[in-house]
């Protein structure tokens, strides 16, 4: 069952290329280990949208400890506002 993240990211300042730049080249490197698919949407100036997309929750909590949790620490978690507000769950309709 696919498994779908999403992280709502309210940032302190408006949001930067550089930053745009670092969730690019995060997405990819969250691909590597078998997600289905990673993206990030600006809603404003700052405020942004993670969505992931796995194929379980194994990888989904695999690729969550080894690449996705350090990157926010290390790149995302000091430009936040305030706490991601973080959903997971189980695709139960969609089409594509």
């Amino acid at each position: 069952m696919t498994r779908v993240v999403v992280n709502h990211l309210r940032l302190s300042a408006p949001l930067t290329q550089t930053l745009i730049n670092a969730a690019g080249e995060a997405c990819r490197q969250i691909l590597a280990p078998g997600a289905h698919s990673a993206s990030v949407v600006q809603v404003d100036d700052s405020h942004a949208i993670l969505v992931l997309s796995f194929p379980d929750k194994e990888t989904e909590e695999r690729v969550s400890a080894d690449i996705g949790g350090p990157w926010m620490r290390e790149h995302l978690l000091p430009l936040l506002a305030g706490p991601p507000q973080r959903s997971s769950g189980v695709v139960v309709a969609g089409a594509s």
